[in-house]
């Protein structure tokens, strides 16, 4: 036996994990930083089938994913953690998708996240949670080509989550902080969002950023929400994929002078968000955002979160 096998305790019954949705970058901390929502997620159910090979048996998306497990990022997920185990069960894979993918909220991590945390938990517990990152992350690989861990890490273990060489670091939220999400139906892909970021960018707006992060972060320690406000800006990205997504500008200057504490585009988009400091302000924000975009002919969809409540991974009921 190789001793670099992990030893599991399989419990042999079904198991669903809910994965939350995430807003990435949080405006100051492109590819370190993420925040875990916790209504709106994806469902992974697994159950034993007794051969020596997974196998997806249904799929609920309102985009097309594949069944074929090399391509798929739950069994890639599977398949990695089965790879690390001692007598590792192979698994039938049932996906409910709760959001849609190309969102900007996090979707492949939200799958790769339950399908790691259902597996994790049908073989025992031999992964802790942050050892289930990287699994995860190679989901993330299988379906859009690069392993990031903004959006995995808040999706498993909740809350806000900074990465330091791609090693989570866990901040507070300050009480009362709510979240607003807006999604307006269009198609923002994932690797054109990243083509137009600039590679190269002047060391005044480097220093911007770096000073805004240590800010926000300073911020969240001390609950001081003006702090949050002046710092929580984006000089590296929103600049050039605002332009992607309709009524940027309206839909930022009407969250502001809403009471918002910052407004931005959530992962690459087309989600923005906005962070609010009372369930009131975020729902005149939220008012706000449906005005701008009422008779524009675009379908939204938008929801208000209690940061508070975002845990991360669960046990859930694949129907409910």
């Amino acid at each position: 036996m190789n001793q670099s096998l992990r030893k599991a305790n399989p419990i042999q019954e079904t198991v669903c994990g809910f994965a939350p949705a995430t807003i990435a970058n949080v405006n100051v901390g492109f590819d370190v930083l993420g925040i875990s929502l916790s209504t709106v997620g994806d469902r992974v159910e697994v159950t034993p089938n007794g051969t020596q090979q997974n196998k997806i048996t249904f799929i609920e998306s309102a985009t097309p994913l594949p069944y074929a497990v090399e391509k798929n990022s739950c069994t890639v997920v599977i398949a990695a953690m089965q790879a690390q185990l001692e007598n590792p069960l192979y698994v039938d894979v049932r996906i409910r998708k709760g959001f849609a993918s190309g969102s900007g909220l996090g979707s492949s991590s939200a799958s790769s996240a339950a399908a790691a945390f259902a597996y994790n938990t049908l073989m025992g517990n031999p992964f802790s949670l942050e050892e289930l990152l990287p699994f995860a992350a190679e989901g993330e690989r299988a379906a859009c080509g690069s392993a990031h861990y903004d959006n995995v890490s808040p999706a498993i273990l909740g809350g806000i989550v900074l990465l330091y060489q791609n090693k989570p670091i866990r901040l507070p939220l300050p009480k009362g902080l709510h979240a607003v999400s807006f999604f307006p139906n269009i198609e923002v892909n994932t690797a054109s969002a990243r083509s137009i970021v600039s590679r190269h960018v002047s060391l005044d707006i480097v220093s911007k950023q770096v000073s805004a992060m240590g800010a926000f972060v300073s911020g969240l320690y001390q609950e001081n929400y003006d702090l949050l406000r002046k710092a929580t800006k984006d000089f590296l990205v929103e600049p050039s994929r605002k332009i992607l997504i309709p009524y940027f500008d309206e839909m930022k200057e009407a969250t502001l002078a809403a009471g918002g504490i910052t407004f931005g585009i959530s992962g690459s988009g087309p989600s923005v968000f906005a962070l609010a400091e009372s369930h009131t302000v975020a729902e005149h924000i939220l008012a706000e955002l449906h005005k701008i975009y009422a008779g524009q002919g675009i379908e939204t969809l938008s929801f208000i979160e209690d940061l508070a409540n975002g845990k991360g991974c669960r046990i859930a009921q694949f129907d409910e």
